[in-house]
């Protein structure tokens, strides 16, 4: 210990060097302060490292590459640890990442906040694949032709180093710069081969091989290649295959490649049955199926569920020989039969009285389900011994009783004898009288242009209208049936007809058309006559006078 008197190191209670006794108390006290000191200095000495570190310690400006993707705050450091405290307290999300330039980043440190500047650079030169070219003579070098792909986090460029001449069927050397926007360079010496014919091709099983696959200009070089070649490669089927040509000193190879990749050519059809039905298997669904390789297997993939109602869908598969595969679906359709069938055939019918007529020739009967069925007829009444329309029920009935019932009309045309009873039955109601019965046709008989052909009577009868032919023809008619002689008279270019009547001896103009012009024709003479015909005639040496 030392002694605190004369400060010498001694072992005993009395110092042999001065002699005075130690105070052990003191000397305790002494050494107890010195160790708080000295804990005091240590805690400022690593708290001032901190500080230091933490404010000093900070780099003013970090430079990092672009697309760098993790960012962390000793990176702002120049020391490879964070002091405590410190923390971000720019959102780096905002930053983008994958673009030059510089950003302030603000840091909170012990003393306070901090800025410091984040500086991103590219440096990185572009990721470049690159490829061989082969070309025809008259090739202009593009030099993205020799990129397979290039990536990089800013816009490039594509250039040649040295510009090339092409002249000669040979190799040239190629070499090609791939530039970022901040001269960052990857470039490559790449070989291109000017050739008349293409070094590879793949041709699907099935597409013919043809000259002009093979060569850049088949209209010049054509005859270079042998046609048996190209043949025996279309019959050879898949396989690897060589075609060399020589154009002077040089050879040029094509290596083909025959493949079959493509599946079968599958076409399907929809299929509709009745719930009591099934189908042919698959075979019902394929409407056609072919493939290059001529050999093609389908599957039915879809078991079919007979107990359902309704649509399902059904899938179908074709194999070829190389394992190609062609998947379609098509729909089968189960349904009950509540359908009737139809009735065809039954058009309107006209005949003749006393015809024989088959009421079964040319209808049928149709089911979806059934096929032909069976028709049954009602006649209600139709009969041919008397002039009318009549209407005839058609029956046909499926196996499960869908019934069907259609109506046919069937006319049977009037007679001679019809058109005479029609005369006969209106005289009865007329007296003798020329006049009364010309009255009775002009009130009863309306105008229109129909002549009512081919009975032009009936038509006047039955219609109750005509032109002026039906009435004169219907006013004839009923005046013969009086016992009066009576005649049918026109003018010369036909445009109105009317009667010629002997009235007590002697011929007489009767008109019975209802028209203004012509009803007050009665009983007139061949001048009357001309007088209301303004200015028409009619051929006077075919008829007897009316004087």
């Amino acid at each position: 210990m030392e002694c605190p008197h004369c400060h010498q190191q001694t072992k005993n209670k009395v110092c042999e060097h001065c002699g005075k006794e130690l105070n052990l108390s003191e000397k305790n006290k002494r050494k107890k302060i010195i160790k708080t000191i000295l804990g005091i200095l240590s805690i400022l000495i690593v708290i001032s490292a901190i500080l230091f570190f933490s404010f000093f310690g900070l780099k003013k400006e970090t430079t990092m590459e672009i697309g760098t993707k993790n960012i962390e705050l000793k990176d702002f450091y120049k020391h490879e640890f964070v002091f405590a405290g410190s923390k971000l307290k720019t959102d780096m999300k905002k930053i983008n990442f994958n673009k030059v330039g510089k950003h302030q980043i603000l840091i909170d440190t012990l003393f306070g906040e901090k800025k410091v500047t984040l500086n991103l650079v590219d440096t990185t030169p572009p990721k470049v694949k690159f490829q061989d070219v082969v070309q025809s003579l008259d090739y202009q070098i593009n030099p993205e032709d020799f990129i397979v792909s290039k990536e990089d986090l800013s816009k490039m460029t594509v250039e040649l180093k040295e510009k090339i001449e092409i002249k000669d069927y040979k190799d040239y050397k190629v070499t090609i710069l791939v530039k970022d926007q901040y001269n960052n360079i990857t470039e490559k010496e790449c070989n291109l081969k000017i050739s008349l014919i293409k070094p590879t091709l793949q041709v699907e099983l099935g597409n013919p091989l043809t000259k002009q696959d093979l060569l850049y200009e088949p209209e010049k070089y054509g005859d270079l290649i042998k046609q048996e070649e190209i043949d025996h490669i279309n019959n050879s089927g898949v396989g690897d295959y060589e075609i060399k040509i020589r154009y002077g000193n040089n050879e040029f190879t094509s290596k083909i490649k025959v493949q079959d990749t493509k599946g079968p050519d599958l076409e399907l059809q929809d299929v509709t049955i009745y719930d009591d039905q099934t189908v042919n298997g698959k075979e019902a669904f394929i409407k056609s199926v072919h493939d290059a390789s001529s050999e093609v297997t389908t599957t039915l993939k879809t078991e079919i569920d007979y107990t359902k109602i309704g649509t399902q869908t059904i899938t179908i598969e074709a194999i070829d020989k190389y394992n190609n595969v062609t998947t379609k679906t098509a729909n089968l359709t189960i349904r009950k039969d509540t359908e009737a069938p139809n009735l065809y055939g039954l058009n309107a019918l006209t005949v003749n009285k006393y015809t024989n007529v088959d009421l079964y020739k040319g209808v049928s009967a149709w089911d979806e389900h059934d096929g032909n069925v069976s028709v049954q007829i009602q006649t209600n009444g139709f009969t041919t011994s008397k002039y009318g329309t009549y209407y005839v029920t058609y029956t046909a009935t499926d196996k499960v009783g869908n019934t069907v019932s259609k109506k046919r009309k069937i006319i049977v045309n009037h007679d001679q004898e019809d058109t005479n009873q029609k005369i006969r039955e209106v005289a009865s109601t007329l007296s003798g009288n020329y006049e009364e019965i010309r009255r009775w046709v002009h009130n009863n008989i309306r105008y229109n242009s129909n002549y009512g052909n081919p009975d032009p009577i009936w038509y006047g009868l039955t219609n109750k209208a005509g032109n002026c032919v039906v009435h004169a023809e219907i006013y004839k008619a009923l005046l013969e049936q009086k016992g009066y002689e009576v005649m049918l008279i026109w003018t010369t270019d036909k445009s109105h007809y009317w009667n010629l009547v002997k009235i007590n001896g002697v011929w007489r103009h009767s008109d019975s058309t209802p028209t203004d012009r012509h009803n007050m024709i009665s009983a007139a003479t061949d001048a009357e006559r001309l007088a209301h015909l303004q200015g028409r005639d009619w051929d006077h040496s075919k008829w007897p006078k009316a004087e």
